[in-house]
Order: C-alpha cells, then structure tokens, then sequence
C-alpha cells in the first residue's frame, strides 16, 4: 500500500516492475488524486482517506506499506494516530517504509526548533492546514525510535547532506 499516493507517481510502476500476481493499493485524501489515479491506473486499487487516521482495510491486511514524505505533514498526534492505524493493517512480519525529515534538516530550523530538535522532540510548523504540503514536521532519530517502539527497526538510512540542491530525507525500514 501506498499510503498517501497522491498521483500515483510511484505505485503507477509497481504492477508491471513487480509484476508477481500481488495486490496494490494506493490512499490519500486528495479527492481528485484519487479520482485521477482510479480513473488512469486500473491495476491499482484507490481509496480516499481523511486526516483521520483511519483505513478500509482489516487488521493484518498488507504485507507492505509504503509512505514517501507523509509524516513530515503531520502534527504529533497524528503521528501517533496514523502509525497505530498503519501498525494494525500491517500484517505480523510486514514491512514497513516511511521517509521522514530528519538530522539533515537541522539547516531549515530556527535557534529554537534546533534546540527542541536536539533534545529529541518533534518540531512542527503548522501554521496552515494539517496534511497540506507546507505544514511541516521534523523527526529526530530519537522520535522515530520511540515511534517504532512496537516494531523492529531494520535500517535507518541518514544520507550525507553534502552540496545538493535538495535536503535529502531519512529512510527508516521497520519490520512487525
């Protein structure tokens, strides 16, 4: 499952890369992505979510979930929210692949959200909507670890910030 698939720009690929009789799922809770998306891409199966960490989908259902760039336009509650939903239609051994704004990220922050970032707090910038694009949250190592508590975590993928144009984001690869 692609969880906050937008316009499918990954998941469109994945039936024919993968192309081994699975099942695919995409979800966001952009209405017109997801129109777009199972109007275009009928190898993929599409549904609207909300904010509202909920999911259509029974316990233990997916084998694999995948979220590019989503908890990084979350509050801290929603974090929790959201992993508790995701946890629980995660089948037990399945894998679990999010990116978050980590350390690397430290260059975008203020005094005081380094700070806070430092001591291991998430920092959120939220002065527009939550789930849109430009609310922002900051993940240090130390939240995601607590995060992932209940999970085994496989990898955690800091990349060197080097001269880039982009900050890269952390890779973090849990396991239920």
């Amino acid at each position: 499952m692609d969880w906050g698939c937008g316009p499918g720009r990954i998941i469109r690929h994945l039936p024919e890369v993968i192309n081994s009789g699975c099942s695919f799922y995409g979800t966001d809770y952009n209405e017109q992505s997801i129109a777009w998306c199972s109007r275009n891409i009928p190898e993929v199966n599409f549904n609207l979510n909300h904010l509202e960490a909920k999911l259509p989908y029974q316990n233990d259902f997916f084998e694999v979930i995948y979220g590019i760039s989503i908890f990084t336009h979350l509050s801290e509650a929603m974090h929790y929210d959201w992993f508790n939903e995701l946890y629980r239609v995660l089948k037990p051994g399945g894998i679990l692949f999010m990116t978050t704004q980590g350390a690397n990220f430290l260059v975008k922050l203020n005094k005081a959200e380094k700070t806070r970032f430092e001591a291991g707090a998430l920092v959120v910038r939220g002065k527009v909507k939550e789930g849109h694009r430009t609310f922002s949250a900051f993940q240090p190592k130390t939240y995601m670890l607590a995060l992932f508590d209940q999970m085994e975590v496989l990898e955690h993928v800091e990349f060197p910030i080097g001269n880039v144009k982009v900050v890269p984001q952390d890779i973090w690869i849990v396991r239920k």
